[in-house]
């Protein structure tokens, strides 16, 4: 007999916005289940290793992708999701976006949702990056980014006591860096939620306007559960929500559509002397435009390695100047044209190819955004010192003098142009809105259609953001808790590590 859980409220993912949830639907006294997919990995358990941390902490292992294979998608799969993953940067919405959303019927109150920001920054001890901690090749970007008319600005975060070890995307393993699994999750856990790790939910089973209950497997003894609650809250993120939703036969041919992303790839600076850009933090300066972003990304040797244009021979010489390399990421912000859906292998091989695909094709526009922000990052290398930078393209470009960038132009004539293009920031694919044809969720974060399942994640967002979503997707989800679940949430949240902090330095005052 299939074993069956029960909860009031059952969350389905642990991340970003499930998190926040968790913790607010917990805190009010109601009884919540977590299920998270992927491992619960501790401090402890994370270590610097590289290709074992990818392996255990990504979603497919790091190489989930488009069907074209010429763009990757990194998600987390672990309790705490994505923000496990990130480099703790902290942005807040741009305004200019939270009035696109509200166009088309995303209602988030300017107000109530600096609220939410603010709440949210509390819990996370958002604040400056120290330069103490800034990496060696953090100044001389500055330099080289102001030189060229880019204004460069430095990074809110969300850490305690940063050691500046720079292997943020292979989780913390001090435990400075105040992701959700050391925020949100321990926080509901000590108010009675209960997480239950590397368990997958399979399918919504639902009958009239109703959820009846989730049918999950246990990852581990692939034992089948079942699991009833009066309210469903799906969190799984922006291509496993809308996959769920497809593999429950619900809203085809609107799940999974209009997805958007940050887009980009790395361009790389050689300098003749070593700058050791890996002894601090990865990520001190940006320039954040309209059009493009431009972060400074200096990466560990495997990650760099994946990303870092060139074949064979030649690759392994410029692995060779590691210590040399400075690193400029570019992302653009995509218009909402990718699509989530369940292509042929899932439907005739279902057993082995159990994966939903992924499509997505840069336009024009977005091409053309992305060369002007690789040109600029280039021209700031130069300027910087660099005496060689290598773009992110197939081509064997040799850019060492600053009227070389227009050679970009010709190399980057399409996606497939490009070596280490990708998104750790996709969204959207169950969009809210007021269009009832269109949109998959409704004002109120409910799921069309249905009473009691409701949506709490990035695949809401009926655009890009434009800036790491982070934030933003855990201040939507702190807004969204009172639709969810008749919340109000507290003006103040006094509890986590970084509250810790706070009355700590207080008393010691």
């Amino acid at each position: 007999m299939m074993r069956e859980l029960t909860a009031e409220f059952v969350v389905v993912g642990s991340g970003a916005g499930g998190s926040v949830v968790a913790y607010h639907l917990a805190s009010a006294g109601a009884r919540v289940l977590v299920l998270e997919r992927g491992p619960w990995l501790h401090p402890k358990d994370l270590s610097h290793d590289e290709p074992s941390m990818i392996a255990q902490l990504y979603k497919d292992g790091g190489a989930q992708t488009n069907n074209d294979a010429d763009m990757f998608v990194l998600q987390g799969s672990c309790v705490g999701g994505s923000t496990v993953l990130t480099n703790a940067v902290c942005f807040r919405m741009p305004e200019d976006v939270r009035r696109a959303f509200l166009q088309r019927g995303f209602v988030l109150p300017q107000a109530e949702l600096q609220q939410s920001f603010a709440r949210v920054e509390s819990v996370l001890g958002v604040g400056p990056l120290p330069p103490e901690l800034w990496n060696p090749t953090t100044a001389r970007l500055a330099v080289g980014l102001e030189s060229v008319g880019a204004t460069p600005g430095t990074f809110q975060k969300a850490m305690l006591h940063c050691v500046g070890c720079g292997y943020c995307n292979v989780g913390c393993r001090y435990g400075r860096k105040l992701d959700a699994s050391q925020t949100w999750v321990p926080m509901a856990v000590a108010r009675g939620a209960v997480v239950m790790p590397d368990t997958e939910v399979v399918r919504i089973v639902h009958r009239g306007a109703r959820v009846r209950h989730l049918l999950c497997r246990d990852r581990n003894t692939g034992e089948p559960l079942r699991v009833v609650a009066d309210r469903f809250v799906l969190a799984g993120g922006a291509i496993n929500t809308p996959e769920l939703l497809l593999r429950s036969g619900l809203h085809h041919g609107r799940a999974g559509r209009r997805t958007s992303f940050n887009a980009g790839a790395i361009v790389f600076g050689d300098f003749e002397e070593p700058l050791d850009g890996f002894d601090g933090d990865q990520m001190c300066v940006h320039h954040i435009g309209e059009r493009f972003a431009i972060e400074q990304i200096q990466n560990p040797p495997v990650s760099l390695a994946l990303t870092l244009p060139g074949f064979h021979g030649e690759h392994a010489e410029r692995m060779q100047r590691y210590r040399h390399l400075a690193a400029l990421g570019v992302l653009v912000p995509t218009l909402p044209t990718g699509r989530v859906f369940l292509g042929l292998g899932h439907r005739l091989l279902r057993r082995w190819f159990d994966h939903a695909d992924l499509r997505f094709r840069m336009s024009p526009f977005e091409l053309s955004a992305f060369r002007d922000g690789c040109r600029t990052a280039a021209l700031a290398l130069l300027a910087a010192g660099a005496h060689r930078v290598h773009v992110p393209c197939a081509a064997n470009l040799r850019i060492e003098r600053p009227e070389h960038v227009d050679r970009i132009d010709e190399a980057m004539r399409e996606q497939s142009d490009l070596v280490g293009f990708g998104s750790s920031h996709p969204q959207g694919g169950a969009c809210v809105g007021s269009d009832a044809a269109e949109d998959v969720v409704d004002p109120d974060f409910r799921v069309r259609g249905l009473r009691n399942l409701f949506v709490a994640d990035a695949s809401l967002f009926p655009q890009s953001v434009r800036v790491n979503p982070m934030l933003s997707i855990m201040a939507v989800a702190d807004y969204a808790v009172r639709a969810i679940g008749g919340v109000r949430p507290p003006q103040l949240i006094e509890e986590g590590p970084a509250h810790a902090a706070r009355l700590q330095k207080g008393g010691a005052a």
